[in-house]
C-alpha cells in the first residue's frame, strides 16, 4: 500500500510511478527541499548576523570582522542560484530545455544532480 506522501507526489507528475521510480522521486523532493533549506538558513543566518552588528556593534565600529561574513552568508545563496539556473542547459527553438521539457520548472537540486 502507498502511502499518502508519495500517492501525492505521482498525482502532480500526473503520472503513477512504481517501486524505485517512487523511491527515487521522494528521495530527489527530500534532496531537493534539503537544498533550498539550507541555502535560506545561510541567508538568513547572513542577514540576522549583520542585523546584531549593526544595533550592538556599528556604534563603536569593534567586531568589523562580522560585516564581510555577514555579507558572505547573506549574498552566496543569491549567487550559487544565479549561477546554476544561468547554466542550465541552453533553450532550444521551441523555448524547451533538454531533459527538462516535461517540467514547467527545474528544480535547483536538478541543476546541482545534472553539473
Amino acid at each position: 500500500m502507498q502511502d499518502p506522501r508519495s500517492r501525492a507526489l505521482a498525482a502532480m507528475d500526473g503520472h503513477h510511478l512504481h517501486g524505485e521510480e517512487q523511491r527515487v522521486a521522494v528521495s530527489r523532493e527530500a534532496a531537493s527541499v534539503a537544498v533550498d533549506t539550507c541555502m535560506v538558513a545561510a541567508a538568513v543566518t547572513g542577514a540576522s548576523l549583520l542585523a546584531w552588528w549593526s544595533v550592538a556593534f556599528h556604534p563603536s565600529n569593534s567586531r568589523l570582522w562580522m560585516v564581510p561574513v555577514g555579507l558572505v552568508l547573506a549574498c552566496t545563496p543569491a549567487v550559487v542560484c544565479l549561477a546554476l539556473t544561468c547554466s542550465a542547459e541552453p533553450c532550444i527553438a521551441g523555448g524547451v530545455r533538454g531533459a527538462e521539457a516535461a517540467s514547467a520548472k527545474t528544480a535547483l537540486f536538478a541543476v546541482v544532480v545534472e553539473k
